[in-house]
C-alpha cells in the first residue's frame, strides 16, 4: 500500500514516521526542501527518543521515506492521501480539488483537521465518497487514537478502509459518525477547559491546582478506564444526583473567557512567549515538550505494552 502525506510539519511528520514503521510506503510532499529535509531529521530524533525509552522501532523505516516537492509525483500512484496543511478552509479546499485532480480515482482522500468541515472539504472533489477525516493527536508518532470522521457523503467501505489502516499502523481509530464542530477530541477537551477558565477567572483554584487535579486526578484514573465506564463502575444514580445540583453551577460561556482574551492581550501567548497561565525561561519550550513526550512514552510502554495493537 502506497501513502502520501502532504504536509511536512509536526503532524504530517509524524503521521508519515507511523505509516513507514508500519511497513507502508511513505512519500512526503512539501513545497519547500528544507521542511522535507527537517522532517526527516525530526523523524530520526523522535525515534532516537523512543528507543531511549525502550519502544520498539522498526530500524527500516527510514528507508520506506522519500520526499518530493512535487506534488503530482506525490500523490500519482498513491493509495491513500492524508493531507495535513494549515487549518485554513480556502487553502485545503484548493489543494483538495488539486489531490483529486492528481490522484487516482481509487485513492482516498484524508484530512488531519481537527474541526474544518469533512462535507465542505468533499464538495469540491469528484469523489466526496472517498474523502473522510482522519485526525490524529500530538504528538502523532506517540497518540494512539485517531478519529476517523465521516462526511455527508463519506462511504461506510471508506470508513472502513480508513479505520482498518489505523490498526494496521498500530492506531486506534474513533469512529465520528456525524461531523459535528470538532469532531470528539475537542469537544470533550474544550468542554474541560471551559470549566478550568472559568475555575481560574473565579479564583476558585489556582492554575497549579487546576493541573494537579487533572494530571493526577481525572487524568490518572481515566488513563486507567474511560468516563462512562467510571460511571458505570460508581452507578449512573450517583452521577445523576451529582449532575442535577451541580450542572446550573458550571460555565455555561458562549465565547472565550476574559481571563483568555486579556492574557493574549499582554502578549502573555504561552510557553513561547515566556508567560501564558505560568512563567517560562529562556528555552523551556523545548525541555517541557521532551518532558511530555518522555512521560507519554512511558505511558505508552506501561498502558500498552503490545504497542497499541
Amino acid at each position: 500500500m502506497k501513502i502520501a502525506v502532504v504536509g511536512a510539519g509536526i503532524m504530517g511528520t509524524g503521521i508519515g514516521q507511523v505509516f513507514a514503521e508500519g511497513g507502508l510506503e511513505v512519500t512526503f510532499y512539501g513545497p519547500r526542501r528544507e521542511s522535507l529535509e527537517r522532517a526527516l531529521a525530526r523523524i530520526a530524533k523522535n525515534q532516537e527518543q523512543m528507543r531511549a525509552s525502550g519502544l520498539a522501532v522498526d530500524e527500516g523505516s527510514l528507508a520506506r521515506l522519500r520526499v518530493t516537492q512535487d506534488l503530482g509525483e506525490a500523490v500519482g500512484d498513491a493509495d491513500f492521501v492524508s493531507e495535513s496543511a494549515p487549518e485554513d478552509l480556502g487553502l485545503k479546499q484548493a489543494l483538495f480539488r488539486e489531490l483529486d485532480r492528481l490522484a487516482p480515482p481509487r485513492a482516498i482522500l484524508s484530512t488531519d483537521t481537527s474541526g474544518l468541515s469533512i462535507t465542505t472539504l468533499a464538495s469540491v472533489t469528484e469523489r466526496p465518497e472517498r474523502v473522510v477525516g482522519f485526525h490524529w493527536f500530538n504528538p502523532p508518532h506517540l497518540m494512539l487514537p485517531v478519529e476517523v470522521t465521516r462526511g455527508e457523503r463519506t462511504s461506510e467501505a471508506t470508513m472502513r478502509e480508513t479505520c482498518g489502516l489505523a490498526r494496521r499502523v498500530g492506531r486506534r481509530p474513533i469512529r465520528v459518525e456525524r461531523a459535528v464542530p470538532g469532531f470528539l477530541w475537542n469537544r470533550l477537551q474544550l468542554a474541560l477547559l471551559r470549566e478550568a477558565f472559568h475555575i481560574v477567572e473565579q479564583g476558585i483554584a489556582s492554575p497549579e491546582d487546576v493541573d494537579l487535579a487533572v494530571q493526577w486526578g481525572l487524568g490518572f484514573r481515566w488513563a486507567a478506564v474511560g468516563p462512562l465506564r467510571v460511571v458505570d463502575l460508581a452507578g449512573l444514580g450517583t452521577f445523576r444526583a451529582v449532575a442535577d445540583y451541580l450542572y446550573p453551577e458550571l460555565s455555561a460561556a458562549r465565547a472565550p473567557q476574559p481571563v483568555l482574551e486579556e492574557k493574549i492581550k499582554r502578549g502573555e501567548s504561552g510557553a513561547r512567549a515566556g508567560r501564558g497561565f505560568y512563567d517560562y525561561p529562556s528555552g523551556a519550550h523545548e525541555e517541557l515538550i521532551r518532558l511530555r513526550d518522555a512521560r507519554l512514552m512511558t505511558l505508552r510502554r506501561v498502558l500498552a505494552p503490545d504497542n497499541g495493537t
